[in-house]
């Protein structure tokens, strides 16, 4: 009986196994499917040979750059950032 209920559970997980198989051969054939339709190749459009073509300058003012300042840097204290939970602090607090 022990045999026979080895054997039953050994056919059955087979058959689980090959069902899977087909089942995960289906799938990946469906998606090769769905990909080769996707794949499709399209025409690209012939360019003009006789008006080749040309890039235009733009009309806007060039952007010039601007000098860096540094006078700014106390406007934000970094220890009122990072001790923003302390609302005394901030009250007391005099910037240098």
């Amino acid at each position: 009986m022990f045999n026979y209920s080895v054997a039953t559970n050994y056919y059955i997980m087979k058959l689980q196994k090959k069902q899977e198989e087909r089942l995960q051969k289906m799938i990946e054939e469906e998606e090769i499917r769905m990909l080769r339709k996707e794949m499709v190749p399209k025409a690209q459009l012939m360019p003009f040979f006789d008006r080749p073509f040309l890039p235009q300058r733009s009309s806007r003012p060039l952007t010039m750059p601007k000098e860096p300042s540094f006078g700014n840097v106390h406007s934000t204290c970094w220890t009122c950032v990072f001790n923003n939970q302390h609302y005394l602090y901030h009250i007391n607090h005099a910037h240098a």
